[in-house]
């Protein structure tokens, strides 16, 4: 009997949570829904990382869509090296991860970029819509943070002034800045070197900030 492709799996685990629709799944679970489409529409087979982070969301075997995607993509002959095994009884849940959504800056704006993620990292205690960036540049090494340090943010989390925080201003510029705002509606985005100039935003602009919650420094 044939084996089942990713395409297969995630559709049928899809249905059984009780979606009738791939945007609607995709939509609850916080799972980007294009790249996520092409995976079950288009039989789309994306990096290992992806399939990690569609497992957890999922609730599936991280071994099985891996190897699932293995076996379709190796050549024929090799392909009984990368038949699913049986999945391994877990004795605590998986801890969660969390995507890298590419680089902030630390020091002018800098224009974001979409598509999949760089990478996930593991958390334990952040809400289900945090995600990385990775800090660049030098206006915030008072604040303990160099470029290249992993920054978790937390949107749903309360901002107050001190806090550092990624701002976003439009649609496709982020730094990472210390927020403060002003009475009169004014936001200060200071940063922590003194070799660097404040942002001012007036009240006028929007503007959206997030919380970082956590710093992790790659050695």
């Amino acid at each position: 009997m044939p084996m089942n492709t990713l395409s297969d799996i995630l559709k049928a685990r899809v249905q059984s949570l009780g979606f009738d629709d791939i945007k609607d799944c995709a939509r609850e679970l916080d799972i980007p829904y294009e790249l996520f489409r092409k995976v079950i529409s288009d039989g789309h087979i994306p990096k290992d990382k992806t399939l990690l982070f569609y497992a957890e969301k999922l609730k599936l075997e991280p071994s099985q869509l891996i190897s699932t995607a293995y076996h379709q993509k190796a050549p024929q002959p090799m392909r009984h090296l990368f038949e699913p095994r049986a999945p391994i009884p877990k004795s605590a849940p998986p801890t969660r991860l969390a995507p890298v959504l590419g680089k902030a800056a630390c020091g002018p704006w800098l224009a974001s970029y979409e598509g999949e993620p760089d990478g996930y990292e593991p958390v334990e205690s952040a809400g289900p819509d945090a995600f990385f960036v990775v800090a660049e540049g030098e206006s915030m090494v008072g604040a303990n943070i160099p470029p290249g340090a992993l920054l978790l943010i937390s949107p749903s989390s309360a901002v107050h002034n001190g806090n550092v925080v990624l701002a976003k201003r439009g649609e496709e510029e982020y730094t990472v800045k210390t927020y403060y705002k002003q009475a009169e509606g004014t936001t200060i985005l200071q940063p922590m070197n003194p070799a660097f100039e404040p942002i001012v935003v007036p009240s006028r602009e929007p503007l959206e900030v997030m919380r970082i919650s956590e710093i992790r420094i790659k050695l």
